[in-house]
């Protein structure tokens, strides 16, 4: 397993439904991602807030009323580059394969959710998971960013701490590929 395995997973966490036990894990989640990576911990500042002061009910209602009931804050990242196009239903066939072959359960989400996706990242071929980062979920993920920037939404400072992840992702991989 790679190191960002585990912040990936924890990611994924965060960017869950919020079910039972919730906010327990949250708190372990937070604190993989701060240990491997104390900028993306910081972006997870105003969410670690937000859990203080939000009851289970709440978060469950405030993560619908965010992603759920949200078109441009979907977290379906195949939806967000592609559109309802064919091409997403290829995309859609290829992450339920990757889901499968990296061991990664899906949900009751399509496999394009970014609660598949970022675990997929961790455990797929390092290629094949940096053209993923690069040409779906950083594209993607910026968007939602944006939609959720008007509100000053919590979850934008998880999509943040996603993105410092994932920007690191490329980085640390185009720095091996120049080395």
């Amino acid at each position: 397993m790679r190191p960002e395995t585990a912040v990936y997973d924890a990611l994924a966490g965060l960017l869950a439904y919020p079910r039972a036990g919730f906010h327990e894990s949250a708190e372990d989640w937070i604190a993989v991602v701060t240990a491997a990576n104390s900028q993306a911990g910081e972006k997870l500042v105003a969410f670690h807030e937000m859990l203080s002061s939000k009851s289970p009910s709440e978060l469950e209602e405030h993560y619908a009323r965010t992603f759920d009931n949200s078109i441009s804050g979907a977290l379906e990242t195949g939806w967000h580059v592609f559109g309802e196009t064919y091409e997403r239903g290829g995309f859609l066939v290829r992450m339920r394969q990757l889901c499968r072959e990296c061991g990664v359960v899906e949900s009751g989400e399509l496999p394009d959710h970014l609660v598949h996706v970022l675990p997929v990242l961790g455990r797929t071929d390092e290629s094949l998971a940096l053209e993923l980062v690069e040409e779906v979920a950083v594209p993607a993920v910026t968007k939602v960013c944006i939609s959720l920037a008007a509100d000053e939404n919590p979850y934008e400072s998880v999509l943040d701490a996603v993105l410092v992840v994932l920007n690191q992702h490329v980085q640390n991989q185009n720095g091996c590929l120049s080395s």
